[in-house]
């Protein structure tokens, strides 16, 4: 085991009971706060706590169109837990990861990240790990789906299943499946939808993919970083 693996596995996610963490009797801020504390604290999510409440603003921005809530690159199940505690079954909450470990380096990652190739984020269990997440907190209901498989494999087949989009994350982290990522979703993504890079600012390679995939597309909405040393999001007009 590598200093990554060390770092990421340093504390076993602890066997818990079930929570419920939707009830109405409980103000929606103060079970997001606890939600956030739970999944830092039982290791549930590598995800800082201002990526986490991000993610929230996001999802439950009044704005937002219709949709599905989309993460690809799952680990443990934190940030899809977010979605799924916003969604609260009204919306489809759908989470792609291999689960098998963190796939080989392309040359355009310039050898960025080549510790964690191989690495199951998710934990030795893989998707049951995740699932573990969700059922943890109560947020395993029918609408929430995750798909076990690489990219290249599972999105082709569920593409069609999740439009329109209104929230896709991507914490692919290299280049390669960023750039597969976008090109096979953003065209799902509703007008009004959000975009966020989870690696941007932390991998070159993913940074890489984003900046060619909006020249290509011609994508001039501005990127706000939501987190100087990785996150960036970018709303579809």
């Amino acid at each position: 085991m590598n200093s990554f693996q060390r770092r990421l596995f340093s504390t076993t996610v602890p066997a818990a009971s079930k929570v419920v963490i939707t009830s109405g009797l409980v103000p929606k801020r103060l079970a997001l706060r606890w939600l956030i504390k739970s999944l830092k604290a039982e290791k549930r999510t590598m995800v800082n706590r201002r990526r986490l409440e991000s993610l929230y603003a996001a999802c439950s921005h009044l704005l937002l169109p219709d949709g599905s809530f989309v993460e690809c690159g799952v680990a443990r199940g934190g940030c899809t837990a977010v979605m799924a505690f916003v969604a609260r079954g009204q919306r489809p909450v759908w989470g792609f990861d291999s689960f098998e470990g963190m796939p080989a380096l392309t040359e355009e990652d310039e050898g960025q990240g080549k510790k964690a190739v191989g690495v199951v984020a998710a934990g030795p269990d893989g998707l049951q790990d995740a699932q573990r997440t969700l059922d943890r907190f109560s947020l395993a209901h029918k609408s929430v789906k995750l798909v076990k498989g690489w990219f290249e494999d599972t999105l082709p087949h569920y593409a069609t299943q999740l439009e329109p989009i209104a929230v896709l994350r991507l914490d692919s982290d290299w280049y390669k499946s960023t750039r597969y990522c976008l090109e096979t979703l953003y065209d799902r993504v509703a007008p009004g939808g959000v975009v966020i890079i989870d690696d941007y600012h932390a991998f070159i390679g993913c940074r890489k993919a984003v900046d060619e995939f909006r020249l290509k597309r011609n994508i001039h909405g501005p990127l706000i970083t939501t987190d100087a040393r990785s996150e960036v999001r970018w709303q579809k007009v």
